[in-house]
């Protein structure tokens, strides 16, 4: 089984692929994590950097579950199944700026890097980033109406933790 799981920031991505990765002990892919450097506050990768490094992951790994917000990695992928989890752009904003506040606690903290929390890469919350990121999610969530219209891979919508015995029932039913 290959899950994909795609929705804009602060969408819950990472958290229902770190369920998944415990339930059924997939390896995971953070999309972030082979088109951002980390290393020197997040600029991009060359992209075919990060297209050898999802090939490497995919040719490794004949299950996987991945997320992200990168429509140009993720039309390289061939999901058995892609979650939706496009969600209300206010929610999506009140999860974004709450992030700050998650931050602001593990400042100094060492932080399991296996675990679905990146708020340890926000330091300061401002109007203009609440606002670039409303945008951004704007167009993430038009990117995704995009690619999901041609998409003839089964489609599940998630909307947050609620839904995630729903998925994992619908995963059960794929045959996991």
């Amino acid at each position: 089984m290959k899950i994909l799981i795609i929705g804009p920031l602060g969408a819950g991505k990472s958290s229902l692929a770190y369920a998944i990765n415990k339930k059924y002990g997939f390896p995971r892919l953070n999309l972030d994590e082979i088109c951002r450097n980390t290393e020197d506050g997040g600029s991009y990768y060359p992209r075919e950097y990060s297209y050898a490094k999802l090939t490497e992951f995919m040719q490794k790994n004949t299950q996987w579950v991945a997320e992200g917000c990168q429509k140009y990695l993720y039309e390289k992928m061939n999901p058995s199944i892609i979650i939706d989890m496009r969600i209300n752009r206010f929610v999506a904003i009140w999860r974004f700026s709450l992030r700050f506040i998650k931050a602001k606690k593990l400042i100094g903290k060492i932080i399991d890097k296996d675990l679905p929390v990146q708020a340890y890469h926000y330091r300061k919350i401002t109007l203009t980033k609440i606002r670039d990121y409303d945008v951004t999610g704007q167009e993430i969530n038009a990117e995704i109406s995009d690619f999901l219209k041609n998409s003839k891979i089964p489609i599940l919508k998630c909307k947050g933790f609620k839904d995630y015995q729903k998925i994992f029932k619908a995963s059960d039913d794929f045959n996991l």
